[in-house]
């Protein structure tokens, strides 16, 4: 799976998730996703390297937790979570062997809310949020690199 097959897969899947209005290919970045909850967008990109090895004892993800987007503020690591469950749903079996949260890890690192992913065709693809703004306003506003705790 590579960056723009990784990218359509959620744009397809995302609508899915109860919550979330819209999910949809972000222009500012190669591969990116803007992925509106409520009246905010959490803005997410992705890259990946091939010729990876394969990690020792993945042998898939299976169906993730659907995390409820409804009500008032989402928490990012929310939408993080919806990210792996419509990867969950819409990738072929075996496809994904391994998908890593960096929100969930004991020490997250810079870019806290995101996912390292291992492909069954030695890809390993990263999904990183960049920022979280208001619909209708640009995260240029608000400052890349920073992504609220909310959406």
């Amino acid at each position: 799976m590579i960056p723009a097959e990784l990218q359509q897969l959620l744009v397809d899947q995302l609508p899915t998730v109860p919550g979330v209005v819209s999910a949809a290919p972000w222009e500012e970045r190669p591969y990116g996703i803007a992925v509106t909850v409520g009246a905010a967008a959490s803005y997410w990109t992705i890259t990946g390297a091939s010729s990876t090895a394969a990690p020792e004892g993945a042998n898939g993800i299976g169906p993730q937790p659907v995390p409820e987007l409804t009500g008032g503020k989402v928490r990012t690591a929310e939408v993080e979570q919806a990210l792996l469950a419509a990867l969950a749903a819409g990738a072929g079996e075996g496809q994904v062997l391994r998908a890593e949260r960096y929100s969930t890890r004991p020490e997250p690192p810079s870019v806290r809310y995101g996912a390292t992913i291992d492909t069954d065709d030695r890809w390993r693809l990263f999904i990183a949020c960049v920022g979280t703004a208001p619909v209708g306003r640009k995260i240029a506003h608000d400052g890349y690199y920073r992504a609220g705790e909310t959406v």
